[in-house]
């Protein structure tokens, strides 16, 4: 997601640009300005060329490229100047730039020094932007418009007050299936390399699984039985989270960097409608009885959607300290769990007004985060190198030490075994659900993330961000 300062600014600055060029910008912000390839950026945003790249940015009358990352580049400088009092020599040598390029560049792009820049802002620096390309007016847009009248730059808060919520009765929880559920035997079985930074994957019925691919703008449909690709869904720009409902037919899938959550009818394989989010979304948990989907944004709010049969809308909202892609919700329904990254806690939230009802403050940076299916035991990874394991009902905690960082963390259908990705050591730990006893290690190499187990328990799919999936059974 795009660091938090540098994106609200942008947002300010180009209030109503939305859609592919939007996502070309956050691209940018999320590199602070250094542009990859441009076919890359063309891959990333699901496009087949680096010419359609520039068509889109053209329609909303933004730069160029490599116009459009230098002027990134020198916001992110501003703010950090301001922010850490860094100077421009400084800043180039930690990017790895010639310093004398950057000052040059800042000159080109501002008509004055450094010095001046500097001194005049980040606000100077965006009117001197929408001044150069939107021609005295009008913000940059979608559909092609010629350049108007340029909108008052103002820094009003992103965020508004949600509508009140809409309270509907709860339907009794699925019964669970009638087949015993089981756990794969912690055997690595074979390996489907795919590109696009695989992210998250969810296993449906009928032995399928949908991976999200967050640099190919893609959901991936998977055959499990012969771990072969059958198609995918063009969903929106960065897809990270993926929800499934329990038929298998439906699927939301947050967008980062198109700020939405795609609706996605799995039968048709077509996105069906969306829920607009502001902000990046991030991670998503659909509530038990699948009316309701929570999903957190990079503009630290916890947002809940009331779903209808193509989209839904946002009916409450909550602020919380530095939020990640991780979210869980309690199986009774009633609760929703969200890490808190860098602010080292876990909270407890009421799922029907969002209010707060408790905090663990486990330290670290709290990630992954699972609740078991009888509603006992949280479990947290962490990336200071631990594992967590909450008895809910005492709010009493014990910890594993991993000797590395832990990111996800996946309960077996049977709740005896778990499953946690150590990404940084390129394995998936296999632990004693109950005692937290190593039960075996998995070396996936790579970069290991979400885990997902089909119903029965048999087999188990790793999603690993290096550009595979691997099958365990």
């Amino acid at each position: 997601m795009p660091p938090l300062p540098l994106a609200r600014v942008l947002s300010a600055a180009l209030p109503s640009l939305s859609g592919e060029a939007r996502a070309v910008l956050d691209v940018l912000t999320a590199r602070n300005g250094l542009l990859p390839p441009a076919n890359d950026v063309a891959r990333f945003l699901g496009l087949r060329t680096r010419h359609q790249v520039a068509r889109k940015l053209r329609r909303a009358s933004l730069p160029p490229l490599e116009e459009l990352a230098a002027w990134t580049r020198l916001f992110y400088w501003i703010l950090q100047s301001e922010e850490t009092g860094a100077s421009l020599l400084s800043l180039a040598r930690q990017s790895g730039h010639e310093p004398a390029t950057c000052y040059r560049l800042v000159r080109r792009l501002m008509r004055q020094p450094w010095s001046h820049v500097r001194s005049g802002g980040i606000a100077a620096a965006i009117l001197q932007f929408q001044t150069t390309w939107t021609g005295g007016g009008g913000s940059a847009g979608g559909g092609g418009g010629g350049r108007g009248g340029m909108h008052e730059l103002t820094f009003q808060p992103l965020l508004r007050a949600a509508a009140d919520i809409v309270t509907q009765p709860v339907r009794p929880l699925k019964q669970p299936p009638t087949q015993a559920a089981g756990k794969p035997r912690g055997v690595l079985d074979s390996r489907l390399v795919i590109p696009g930074y695989p992210f998250d994957v969810a296993i449906g019925p009928g032995g399928v699984a949908w991976l999200t691919r967050v640099h190919a703008a893609v959901l991936e449909r998977l055959e499990l039985r012969s771990l072969a690709s059958s198609g995918s869904v063009r969903v929106g720009v960065a897809p990270t989270r993926v929800s499934l409902a329990s038929s298998g037919e439906r699927a939301w899938v947050t967008n980062q960097f198109t700020r939405d959550v795609a609706v996605v009818d799995l039968v048709c394989r077509r996105r069906i409608g969306s829920i607009a989010m502001e902000g990046n979304a991030l991670g998503a948990a659909l509530s038990p009885d699948e009316r309701m989907l929570y999903v957190t944004t990079n503009l630290d709010r916890l947002c809940a959607c009331a779903l209808s049969d193509n989209g839904g809308r946002i009916v409450r909202s909550s602020t919380l300290p530095l939020v990640c892609t991780e979210i869980a919700a309690h199986p009774a329904g009633n609760r929703v769990f969200v890490p808190t990254w860098k602010a080292g806690v876990i909270l407890e939230f009421d799922a029907r007004t969002l209010s707060l009802l408790r905090r663990y403050d486990v330290g670290g940076t709290p990630m992954g985060v699972a609740v078991s299916r009888d509603g006992l035991r949280l479990y947290c990874g962490n990336e200071a190198g631990w594992l967590d394991l909450i008895h809910l009902p005492n709010g009493k905690a014990q910890r594993r030490m991993l000797e590395t960082p832990a990111d996800e963390v996946a309960l077996t259908p049977d709740q005896s075994v778990l499953y946690v990705s150590l990404r940084p050591a390129g394995q998936v730990a296999i632990l004693d659900a109950h005692t937290l006893n190593l039960l075996g290690t998995l070396e996936t190499g790579g970069l290991p993330r979400h885990i997902a187990f089909d119903t029965a328990g048999s087999v188990a799919i790793i999603a690993n961000e290096a550009g595979w999936v691997d099958l365990v059974r």
